[in-house]
């Protein structure tokens, strides 16, 4: 069972990836910027662990990077880190609430601006900083109310019971 949600969660990632190609990357024209991927990823990265998370991170990650021709990788490493980033905070001691998810997926998503902007910068691309305050400013928010849809999708689907989401992380061992 745990296997067939799983295989869902990747089934959903693929759906959210053609939805965040095809209707979210027009919602920017109205400066309406949300990041469907890093949602659904930090949400598998929690309920399904942290290997789990940085796979379907780089997967959906170097996806996104050959469909829309960015520098291939960078979504890839970005959505890898942020399932790093995600464990190590629950591991130090974050309980699983959604003040807890909203932090989360409110400082994974400034962390993700600030590294893409950062490597965008190093490969001499040229940068606007007005667009990249605007974007530090709209971007969690959008990403936050995306979390309140996609976060019990993804709580629903693993199939866990409220005692066993504090021992994920680390500590959580899968059962056969």
């Amino acid at each position: 069972m745990k296997i067939f949600s799983k295989f869902l969660h990747f089934f959903l990632i693929i759906i959210c990836l053609l939805l965040q190609i095809v209707f979210f990357e027009y919602l920017k024209m109205y400066y309406i910027s949300s990041d469907l991927i890093m949602v659904i990823i930090i949400a598998v990265a929690l309920f399904d662990g942290t290997l789990w998370g940085a796979l379907s991170g780089f997967i959906a990650g170097m996806t996104l990077d050959l469909m829309v021709g960015n520098i291939v990788g960078i979504s890839a490493f970005i959505y890898a880190i942020d399932s790093f980033i995600v464990n190590k905070l629950i591991t130090a001691g974050f309980k699983p609430a959604w003040t807890t998810y909203s932090f989360l997926v409110f400082l994974v998503t400034e962390i993700n601006i600030l590294i893409l902007n950062l490597v965008l910068y190093l490969f001499n691309f040229s940068i606007d900083w007005s667009a990249i305050s605007l974007e530090l400013l709209v971007r969690p928010v959008c990403n936050i109310i995306l979390m309140f849809i996609i976060f019990p999708l993804i709580k629903m689907s693993s199939g866990r019971s409220e005692s066993e989401e504090i021992k994920f992380g680390v500590q959580y061992k899968d059962k056969i």
